[in-house]
């Protein structure tokens, strides 16, 4: 089987760019209609790699690597010269298969190309096999546990911090948040920094301890479900959001034995974190993300329900789809439906958008 490149590049929205960049550890910031990450592109270390999405191409404003698309920034970063093993490469990671073709059977040419990159066999579509992540070191095992007063001020309580293993970097200044995977195995650890200088390399960013980062593919992984899986199974519902911080907010609100919110880390929802969701039995998926707009019906406003469209499209035909939308001026920009307490998330709860 082989795909035409400009069929692969249609099927690709530019939430999914930020999830490879992110994969990449390219350190992505999202804004409106591009993406700024890291020159993982020649390895390196400033943050000039920019991904435009009317084009779909990249430009590097470092080195020599000039614009490229997807397709050649998976070359670069994983090394690969053949073209084609690059589109499969990227087919894999977004599990594109059933979108692209009705013929889901490989053929020995197929496994050729699959079997020539390690990578590749690490991000088996869903449907063919789980994928497991590598553990990672319990690095922060003896690292501090105090209150963390800002977090407290926010909703989070030190019971819920305490109970998701939350610790804190003094010599940073960062909170250390663990990842687990769905069978509860340490996968990965990153940090909040508290330090407002630093935002400009991003709020969240993955941890390093002795020279060791401690990454992990996000898109392959939901925050929190390891908690929450039985209650979704039960309920057969699931609120979804973008960070950490929202979890241990709605279980600070609510309590561990009601909790259903999960965070997919980023700004959309991989098939892969939408199929942890679908095995859990969830019939109906809530959609708590940002508000990422000032100003009703402004060029953010736009942006916003665009972003939300796009989910509800990818969602939609297999679950049923609500959406915690703040058109009631309750929350603040940047804020998530959990950031101004527990009664303003109820009034978006009550009023939420369904499908």
């Amino acid at each position: 089987m082989s795909y035409n490149k400009d069929d692969v590049k249609e099927k690709i929205e530019l939430d999914d760019i930020y999830n490879l960049l992110d994969y990449f550890d390219a350190e992505p910031q999202m804004f409106n209609d591009y993406i700024i990450a890291r020159t993982v592109c020649h390895g390196g270390d400033s943050h000039k790699l920019y991904y435009y999405e009317n084009t779909q191409l990249f430009k590097c404003f470092t080195g020599s690597c000039g614009t490229f698309d997807v397709f050649e920034l998976v070359q670069k970063v994983q090394q690969i010269d053949d073209l084609n093993q690059a589109i499969y490469f990227v087919v894999n990671f977004f599990n594109l298969q059933s979108q692209l073709s009705d013929d889901l059977d490989f053929d020995i040419e197929d496994l050729r190309i699959l079997t020539a990159n390690k990578r590749l066999l690490e991000i088996k579509p869903r449907s063919q096999e789980k994928v497991i992540l590598p553990e990672c070191p319990n690095y922060i095992e003896h690292y501090p546990q105090p209150r963390i007063l800002n977090w407290e001020a926010e909703g989070i309580s030190p019971e819920i911090m305490k109970y998701m293993g939350i610790k804190y970097d003094p010599v940073n200044g960062a909170v250390l948040i663990p990842h687990y995977d769905a069978d509860h195995r340490l996968v990965g650890i990153r940090q909040r920094t508290l330090v407002q200088e630093n935002e400009i390399y991003g709020k969240y960013r993955p941890a390093r301890f002795q020279g060791q980062l401690c990454n992990h593919p996000l898109a392959f992984n939901l925050y929190g479900f390891d908690r929450t899986k039985e209650n979704i199974k039960s309920m057969q519902l699931a609120i979804v959001v973008e960070s950490e911080k929202s979890v241990m907010q709605y279980q600070s609100y609510f309590g561990t034995k009601n909790n259903i919110c999960v965070a997919v880390c980023g700004s959309s929802i991989s098939r892969y974190q939408f199929q942890l969701l679908l095995d859990a039995g969830v019939k109906e998926i809530v959609l708590g993300f940002d508000k990422d707009f000032q100003e009703m019906y402004g060029k953010e406003y736009d942006e916003n329900i665009k972003k939300i469209d796009r989910l509800y499209t990818k969602l939609s035909a297999e679950v049923s789809v609500s959406v915690l939308f703040d058109q009631y001026n309750l929350l603040g920009y940047k804020n998530s439906p959990m950031d101004c307490g527990k009664e303003a998330f109820l009034y978006l709860w009550r009023h939420r958008i369904i499908s």
